[in-house]
C-alpha cells in the first residue's frame, strides 16, 4: 500500500439552487477501522461510508480497514445530497495507491453518486453547478455518464463522463476524451397558422402580441364567453423562441427537478388554480422549494379567474413581477430563486360576470362589484403594463375574421431579435419589459414631439413614474414589431390605449 497521507479533492453542493464548491479533505491513518465525516454534513452524506466501502469492493478495488477522516470545507456551511460520493471514493483510492497519477485529480471538479455495484448514478442540478463553477479555473469536471448531455451544453469547463468507478483508471490513463460541446434544443410544436376570431377580439389579440414580444405583464377582463382564457392560452404559441442563454437557464432550472439526458427545452406555461396557496405560488415551506413564479421563468404564469385568487396571493406576486426574482427567507435559511415570467391574467368584473355588458344585464350591486374587485390593490395593478376589456359581440350575426398567426409570430421573432441586439450586451436583459429605472431613459429615448405628448397625458391622467416607464417600454415594443428604429407618435398613442392608470368598475367596464 502506498505511503498514507492527506489529499484534497473538490466537489460541490447546493444551497437551495445556489451551488458552492466543497473541498473534500481525506486523511487515512492506521488504527481502529473507522469512517468519520465532519463539516456540517446531512444524514445522506454521513450515511455514505458503507455505500462507498461496498462500491469500492464491488468494483474490484481494495478497501483499507484504517481510520478514515473526511472533512468537508467550508465547515460552517451545510452540505446535503449525494454529490460528494464520488470525490470521497476517489480520494480513498488515490491515497491507497490504486489510481495512476492521482495528482491530476486535484485540479478536477468531481461529482457523482455511487451505486453499490460501483456505478456512477446521475444527479440533479449538475448543469447549475458547472455554470457556477466556471469561474474557479478547474482543469475539468468528472460527471456521471447519465448527466453528460446537459453538462456539455456549457463550454467553460471541459467535461469527462464516466459510468463506473473503474473508469477513473481509464480516465487517468487518457482513455476517456472530453465531451464535445452540445447545443440546447428548442422543442418545436405544430402551432396553427391561422385562427378565426370575432372583430371584437382582435384588439385583445393585438394586446397579447405586444405582451408576448416584449414580455409585458397583461390583464384581460370581460364577461364570460368573450374569449379571455382562449386568447391567453393562445399567447403561449406566440412567444419568441428562447435564445441560447434563455435555453441554458431553462435547462438548468429543469435540472433541479429531473435527471435525464434530454437537451430539448420549451418555455413553460404554468396555470395554477385559484385555490393555490401563497407558498405554492412564490415558493417556501421548510424545504425552501421553488414556487410557480420560479417554475414559470422565461415563460408564462397565467392566472385565470384572477378575482377568485386571495388578495394575499396577488400581493405576494408584486416583487417577482417587477424584479424577476424572489428571495425566500425562513428560519431554516434563505434562498433566491429566478422568477422572470410573463404574467397573464383573465378576470370578470363582477360576481355574475356581466358588469358593463351590452348583451345581458348585470344583477350585482355596486357594493358586491367593489368587494369583488377589492382583491386587486393599486400596487399590484401598477405592475401590469397592458390592460384590455373584451366585450361580447354586439351583433349575434357578427362574422368571424381569419387571422394569420404565422405572420404575427414572425413579427414577434423580429421584435425579440431587435431587443436582444439593443439590450443584452449592456444590461444582460433580453426584452423591453425587463428593463427598469434609469435603463428606460438610456435605452428608450423619445423625440421631442413624443416626450411632450407623453408629459401632457401623464399630467392629465396623473401617471406614476412607473406608469410613465410602462408607456415608453410598450411603445418601444410596438416600434420593434414594426421594425422601426425610433418611437413614433403612433406607437406611443397605441401604447397609451392599452395602458390604464386605474382599475375600478367605472373605468374598466369600457372596452
Amino acid at each position: 500500500m502506498k505511503s498514507l497521507r492527506l489529499t484534497k479533492l473538490f466537489g460541490a453542493s447546493l444551497d437551495g439552487i445556489d451551488p458552492f464548491p466543497v473541498s473534500v479533505e481525506i486523511n487515512i491513518k492506521r488504527g481502529i477501522p473507522r469512517f468519520t465525516i465532519t463539516g456540517l454534513a446531512t444524514a445522506a452524506i454521513k450515511e455514505s461510508g458503507d455505500r462507498i466501502r461496498i462500491a469500492i469492493e464491488n468494483s474490484g478495488f481494495d478497501y483499507s480497514l484504517c481510520n478514515i477522516l473526511v472533512h468537508l470545507a467550508p465547515a460552517g456551511r451545510r452540505k446535503e445530497g449525494t454529490y460528494l460520493d464520488l470525490p470521497i471514493a476517489t480520494g480513498i483510492l488515490a491515497l491507497t495507491g490504486q489510481l495512476p497519477e492521482p495528482e491530476i485529480l486535484e485540479t478536477f471538479l468531481i461529482l457523482g453518486e455511487l451505486g453499490l455495484d460501483g456505478s456512477i448514478l446521475p444527479l440533479k442540478g449538475i448543469l447549475p453547478i458547472l455554470l457556477a463553477s466556471s469561474r474557479s479555473h478547474f482543469a475539468g469536471a468528472i460527471v456521471p455518464w447519465g448527466n453528460k448531455e446537459e453538462a456539455s451544453v456549457q463550454d467553460k469547463i471541459p467535461v469527462y463522463a464516466i459510468s463506473h468507478l473503474k473508469d477513473l483508471q481509464v480516465l487517468l490513463k487518457g482513455g476517456i476524451s472530453k465531451e464535445p460541446k452540445r447545443n440546447v434544443k428548442t422543442s418545436t410544436e405544430n402551432y396553427p397558422e391561422r385562427i378565426d376570431l370575432y372583430k371584437s377580439q382582435l384588439p385583445a389579440l393585438r394586446a397579447l402580441q405586444i405582451a408576448s414580444a416584449g414580455f409585458h405583464h397583461c390583464l384581460l377582463s370581460g364577461s364570460p364567453g368573450t374569449g379571455k382564457t382562449m386568447l391567453s392560452k393562445l399567447a403561449y404559441s406566440l412567444l419568441p423562441n428562447p435564445d441560447e442563454s434563455e435555453a441554458i437557464q431553462l435547462l438548468a432550472l429543469r435540472s433541479f427537478e429531473e435527471r435525464n439526458q434530454d437537451r430539448s427545452v420549451r418555455r413553460p406555461f404554468r396555470n395554477p388554480h385559484h385555490t393555490a396557496t401563497d407558498i405554492s405560488l412564490v415558493g417556501g415551506s421548510i424545504h425552501l422549494r421553488m414556487g410557480e413564479v420560479s417554475l414559470a421563468s422565461h415563460g408564462i404564469l397565467f392566472l385565470d379567474e384572477l378575482s377568485e385568487f386571495s388578495s394575499r396571493n396577488l400581493q405576494a406576486l408584486r416583487e417577482p413581477m417587477e424584479e424577476g426574482k424572489i428571495t425566500i427567507a425562513r428560519i431554516s435559511g434563505s434562498v433566491t430563486y429566478p422568477a422572470s415570467f410573463l404574467f397573464l391574467g383573465a378576470t370578470n368584473l363582477c360576481p355574475c360576470g356581466y358588469y358593463g355588458s351590452s348583451v345581458r344585464i348585470c344583477t350585482c350591486s355596486f357594493t358586491s362589484i367593489r368587494n369583488y374587485q377589492a382583491t386587486f390593490s393599486g400596487p399590484f395593478l401598477d405592475r401590469i403594463e397592458i390592460f384590455y376589456h373584451l366585450s361580447l359581440p354586439g351583433n349575434r350575426g357578427e362574422k368571424m375574421i381569419s387571422v394569420n398567426l404565422k405572420k404575427i409570430r414572425e413579427s414577434i421573432g423580429i421584435a425579440a431579435f431587435l431587443q436582444r441586439q439593443r439590450l443584452f450586451k449592456q444590461t444582460g436583459k433580453l426584452y423591453n419589459g425587463r428593463i427598469r429605472g434609469e435603463e428606460v431613459e438610456a435605452f428608450i429615448p423619445l423625440n421631442e414631439t413624443c416626450n411632450d405628448f407623453l408629459m401632457e397625458i401623464s399630467v392629465k391622467e396623473k401617471f406614476s413614474i412607473r406608469k410613465l416607464s410602462h408607456a415608453r417600454k410598450v411603445a418601444r415594443t410596438i416600434a420593434d414589431l414594426e421594425g422601426s428604429e425610433g418611437i413614433e407618435l403612433k406607437h406611443l398613442e397605441e401604447a397609451l390605449v392599452f395602458l390604464n392608470s386605474g382599475w375600478s368598475p367605472e373605468n374598466r367596464a369600457v372596452s
